[in-house]
């Protein structure tokens, strides 16, 4: 575990819309930075449509078992997101584009030389809708542009010493 991330609902004023959609996205990353399944829970519809990097997911229990397990158990990972902007359609419908730096690291091995560590950019479109008060991404889909690195620790496979 990477150190304990903020709740989903955060002490203070209330978040803007745009704030609050924002912050759905951080959640989510954070989630697997953070191993912490509620945190991406708390970001993501039932039904949320994924397409990351080329995996398709139909509903957050098939995003968990097919991508959020294999990388949050898996790897250390470090996920920035930024130029984010939001636009909020109506009062519970929302787009959302940003770009994303993620590395990711074999468990333990981040200060080793060699094959360790695989990065990527990539830019994420997003629909959000706000339930029960709550803006969640209910579709996310990924254009990687970049890689660097290892890909072959995306798998989860290990590299003896």
């Amino acid at each position: 575990m990477h150190g304990t991330p903020l709740p989903a609902h955060l002490a203070g004023p209330p978040l803007s819309d745009r704030e609050a959609i924002a912050d759905a996205c951080y959640r989510a990353f954070a989630s697997i930075d953070h191993v912490d399944k509620e945190l991406l829970l708390s970001s993501v519809t039932p039904d949320v449509h994924t397409d990351i990097a080329n995996k398709i997911c139909h509903g957050a229990d098939e995003l968990l078992t097919k991508v959020w397990d294999n990388v949050s158990h898996h790897l250390d990972t470090v996920h920035y997101l930024t130029n984010m902007r939001v636009s909020v359609d109506t009062a519970t419908t929302a787009r959302v584009t940003f770009a994303a730096m993620a590395m990711h690291c074999r468990l333990g091995k981040g200060y080793e030389p060699g094959p360790n560590k695989f990065s990527t950019g990539a830019i994420y479109n997003c629909d959000a809708v706000k339930l029960d008060d709550v803006w969640r991404l209910k579709m996310m889909k990924s254009n990687h542009v970049w890689g660097d690195g290892d890909p072959s620790i995306m798998a989860g496979e290990s590299q003896e010493s």
